[in-house]
């Protein structure tokens, strides 16, 4: 829609162009184009015979080679002092003439050359102006002569329509067409200028086409205004009005392709159009040395010009390019003019009308309209541009949610919402997705990334002023106001993924963990909540559990997990982590002749830190390797020691995924042993299975390096990673763990002693020694035993012990028996 101000605008700018011809007073004359060119006098010629009186106040003169003369009668308006005469071209076919005025007793009163200043007279646009007195004796005689080759369009109309008016020089300003013409030009080259730094600076082919029609047009605005009268010869002929016009149609072509996007919406169309441009081309030199042939050429090409114009942009505009929508505003007004032009000098072989003629505000309006409608497109496209990088940046491309940063745009109707009731955020985690996606591959990994988006959804259908954004890979934050029953919320959200989604003919049980924190006060910042409910989610990973509230307990432990890690490297560097060991006893005798490493941590200030207040913050850090080492280092130091005083033992270490990621693992392990006297076969090395299946191909490399370095390898937590029996049939370990959860409370002749009878017969048929972990009754002993198991570890057996008291453990309990 235009504002009124904008209409104003338009009104005023039209009312301008228009002014310079409202004072304008039209003259009789008369006419004759059969008169010599040789020297003449006026006074007899104006005696000779031959006039033609022209009709109203115009005349068209029949112009090819030959001189035209024309008679103003202007006695009649002797009387005034002081007047300007001004002799108008209406028509297009031809723009540089020469002119000449004498007054009747042959005193020479002006000249224009090829419609510039000179001698007296003063030529704007298509106008020749002279100031004439009170001595001019009248009638007036002008002698019209027009310059050969130049400004002419092959095959039409030869013939100028003149028209002579004229108005008291108080009344209006001569210079007034002049300025608007060359004002028209300058505000072309300004834009064509602004368009050059744009194509350079945004590397934008549209500027750099528009910058070149821009300047095309701002010269043909000169050659109607006297700018071509400095040329001569060939000079002039190579800058002939009507080659630029055939450039200027191509460009048109080129920028309504361009900015217009037809190779997008209407591929036929926009080629149709190149093909076009392209015979426009061919019309400039056709022009010089075949004008006939070029003349019958163009008749085909401006009406397909424009019809490829059109209906490109009007195919866009339908299609919802806006773009195309501006075009056409800006095409419009030259549409309209080359049609009138078309019809009056090709059928009806007549000027035309002065409405529409050069000079006319019809021809400043579709000369100047087309670059304000580009500008106003190049605006409207920045905007839009502008409004989808806000767009993208605040929405997640894959799953249509709101970014992090588009979550953070919801932060005040979150704050205004939660004044009504409790509002709680919840960070939303998928489990174990690196292995799903590594298992299926991303593309069915973004599946399922989508797919739960889709369930977190329909989980908020119920709260309508819910909020629900993905913050990075596999995580997820929804932000609900007013939350009644977090009870309820927690199993709607179970509830919708209890279900397996299938894809692609691929099952997949997606589980998720979620922190969540509420907002114990309307006024609780956004960040803050958002901040809260990542630690609650980072703290249910570590303790793995699926669902944890934030709460002050959750804080303190993160701001001791904070000190406890930067001190880590210093705790290890002062052996302040030493090993408890807790045995593993052979079922077949009650031997001990291996035990498990566990790590402690002796704090001077806060005394014996259990594993659990730094190992989850360790392993979630990368700072395991620390631990890591300095366990395998005790580890190697005590069993060199007991092997030295005879009694060899084993000591099996647990690693974890970062230590198989580490470049070099296997050969520091090797070096390590060697600087200390160890020996390789002393160490056990323990790898949990859901650490080995997360990139099963690394950790298999891994394990073969340290089996040929001489360490026996251990799979602990068997049956809780989905490992691949394929794969574990490849890794070169000696001994199975089965995981605490298959043997707590198993009865005799149950599913659960079943299942553990079958995972004891598959280690065994692989050849491989099996331990149960976690033994803690004499029910579960005895039924570990009757099926075969070799070893038992747990707290039945016994708890781990400082390596002191480990060794008299095994002098008073060795060999173990229940």
């Amino acid at each position: 829609m235009i504002s009124i101000g904008e209409l104003r605008l338009l009104v005023l700018f039209l009312l301008l162009i228009w002014q310079g011809s409202v004072f304008a007073v039209p003259l009789a004359i008369d006419y004759r184009c059969d008169a010599p060119q040789a020297q003449f006098e006026p006074s007899e010629l104006n005696a000779h015979k031959g006039w033609q009186p022209a009709n109203g106040a115009g005349v068209v003169l029949p112009l090819d080679q030959r001189p035209c003369w024309i008679r103003i009668d202007y006695e009649q308006n002797a009387a005034r002092a002081s007047e300007s005469l001004y002799l108008s071209f209406l028509d297009l076919n031809i723009l540089l003439v020469d002119i000449e005025l004498y007054d009747a007793g042959g005193t020479h009163l002006g000249k224009a050359v090829r419609l510039g200043q000179s001698h007296g007279s003063l030529v704007s646009g298509t106008q020749a102006t002279f100031v004439i007195d009170s001595s001019t004796e009248f009638p007036l005689l002008a002698k019209i002569l027009p310059i050969p080759n130049v400004g002419r369009i092959p095959g039409f109309s030869r013939e100028l329509r003149l028209q002579a008016d004229t108005s008291p020089v108080s009344l209006r300003d001569d210079h007034q067409e002049d300025f608007l013409s060359q004002s028209a030009a300058a505000f072309l080259l300004c834009t064509a200028l602004i368009a050059i730094f744009f194509a350079i600076a945004l590397r934008e082919a549209d500027y750099g086409i528009y910058a070149v029609y821009a300047v095309l047009q701002s010269w043909l605005i000169f050659t109607k205004s006297g700018l071509t009268f400095t040329l001569e010869g060939d000079a002039l002929v190579m800058l002939n009005p009507w080659a630029i016009q055939y450039l200027n149609a191509v460009f048109s072509l080129l920028l309504s392709v361009r900015f217009g996007r037809f190779m997008k919406h209407s591929p036929f169309i926009g080629k149709l159009a190149y093909g076009v441009g392209l015979g426009f081309l061919l019309l400039i030199p056709l022009n010089f040395y075949f004008p006939d042939s070029a003349g019958r050429l163009i008749f085909l090409l401006l009406p397909l010009h424009f019809l490829v114009l059109f209906s490109g942009n009007i195919r866009g505009w339908l299609r919802g390019e806006r773009s195309c929508a501006i075009l056409l505003v800006g095409l419009a007004p030259i549409g309209i003019y080359w049609a009138i032009f078309l019809y009056f000098n090709v059928l009806l072989q007549e000027p035309i009308p002065t409405e529409f003629a050069i000079g006319s505000a019809f021809d400043y309006l579709r000369t100047l309209l087309l670059p304000l409608a580009f500008y106003f497109g190049i605006a409207d496209r920045s905007l839009r541009f502008q409004r989808e990088t806000v767009r993208v940046a605040l929405t997640d491309p894959l799953t249509g949610l709101k970014s992090r940063e588009g979550l953070r745009h919801y932060e005040t109707t979150f704050k205004n919402d939660s004044e009504q009731g409790q509002s709680c955020a919840l960070m939303v985690n998928i489990e174990r997705f690196r292995s799903i996606n590594s298992a299926l591959g991303p593309e069915l990994g973004d599946r399922i990334l989508q797919q739960t988006a889709h369930r977190l959804n329909q989980v908020l259908e119920t709260y309508p002023r819910a909020c629900l954004g993905r913050t990075h890979a596999d995580q997820y934050c929804m932000l609900i106001p007013g939350v009644k029953d977090l009870d309820a919320l927690q199993h709607q959200i179970e509830e919708s993924f209890f279900k397996a989604v299938e894809i692609a003919g691929q099952v997949v049980d997606i589980s998720i963990s979620a922190g969540v924190a509420r907002a114990e006060h309307p006024d609780t910042p956004f960040s803050i909540l958002i901040r809260n409910a990542e630690l609650a989610l980072g703290t249910g990973r570590a303790l793995r559990k699926r669902w944890v509230v934030y709460g002050q307990t959750l804080e303190s432990a993160n701001r001791a997990d904070l000190g406890l890690l930067s001190e880590l490297r210093r705790a290890a560097d002062m052996d302040e982590l030493t090993i408890h060991l807790q045995p593993k006893v052979s079922m077949q005798d009650g031997s001990v002749t291996s035990a498990e490493a566990l790590i402690r941590w002796v704090h001077p200030q806060r005394g014996m830190i259990p594993p659990s207040e730094f190992i989850p913050f360790a392993e979630s850090t990368g700072r395991i390797t620390l631990i890591t080492r300095s366990v395998i280092h005790s580890a190697m130091r005590y069993a060199k020691a007991q092997r030295e005083l005879g009694k060899p033992i084993q000591i099996s270490v647990n690693l974890s995924v970062f230590d198989l990621s580490e470049p070099g693992f296997a050969s520091d392990t090797l070096a390590t042993a060697v600087r200390l006297g160890a020996r390789p076969q002393d160490i056990r090395l323990e790898i949990t299975e859901s650490g080995a299946m997360q990139d099963p191909g690394m950790a298999l490399a891994v394990m073969n390096e340290l089996h040929q370095a001489g360490f026996s390898l251990s799979i602990d937590d068997f049956g809780t990673g989905y490992s691949s029996l394929a794969y574990l049939q490849k890794m070169p370990v000696a001994e199975l763990k089965i995981d605490r959860a298959f043997v707590a409370k198993v009865k005799p002749d149950t599913d659960g002693a079943l299942l553990l009878d079958s995972i004891i017969s598959l280690g065994h048929r692989l050849g491989l020694a099996v331990v149960a972990e976690g033994a803690e009754t004499l029910e579960e002993w005895n039924l570990l035993k009757s099926l075969g198991c070799d070893y038992v570890q747990g707290w039945f057996v016994s708890k781990a012990l400082p390596t002191d008291d480990f060794e008299r453990w095994c002098l008073n309990k060795s060999p173990f028996s229940p």
